[in-house]
Order: structure tokens, then sequence, then C-alpha cells
């Protein structure tokens, strides 16, 4: 049974802190957020990995994010042009999108 429908981030993150901190009960935590213990340890322990994750990296959050960066450049100075969807069918689609809201 479901005890709630939807958690906002804020909400995902305040659980999961509560429960390494430990200064309420899970039955607190529970009865406040409205949801299972099993929902509750799922998202520390998401959060825990996200974590682990970041610290391997070296604490770098966007290290795959530079990656792709520096190899979009060397395409580009390369002539490889843009990537595929990005051309001009894009900026008309906006247009389009602009024009039919003012009507």
């Amino acid at each position: 049974m479901r005890l709630r429908e939807k958690l906002t981030v804020e909400e995902k993150v305040a659980i999961a802190l509560e429960l390494i901190k430990r200064e309420r009960s899970l039955d607190e935590i529970r009865v406040h957020y409205r949801v299972s213990h099993t929902t509750a340890y799922k998202l520390r322990n998401l959060f825990l990995e996200g974590g682990r994750q970041a610290l391997t990296r070296g604490g770098h959050g966007g290290g795959n994010l530079e990656a792709r960066v520096r190899a979009l450049e060397e395409r580009v100075e390369r002539g490889g042009g843009r990537p595929a969807g990005a051309g001009g069918e894009r900026t008309n689609g906006r247009a389009r999108a602009s024009g039919a809201s003012e009507m």
C-alpha cells in the first residue's frame, strides 16, 4: 500500500539525512513524511551511494560532463559540425512555438 504519491527532491534528501543523523526514530520520520520503512531506507541507501560515487570520481560531480564537453569541442574544431538534431530546424520550431502562443 502506498502511503503517499510523490516526494519532492527536498523531502527525499531530508529523509535520508534524518535517517543518517538519527536525531529522530524511524517511526517518527515515517509518520512525518508518510512513507514506508522500505522507502525511507531505499532513499537513505541511494543518497549514500551517490555520495560514494561522487567521492570515487575525486569529488567532481561533473567529471563525465567535462569529458563530453571536451569531445564536442574537438569535434567542432575538426569540422564535425553540430550533433544530430541541433540544426536550424530547432530554431524554426522555437519560432513557430512562440508565434503560436501569441494567437
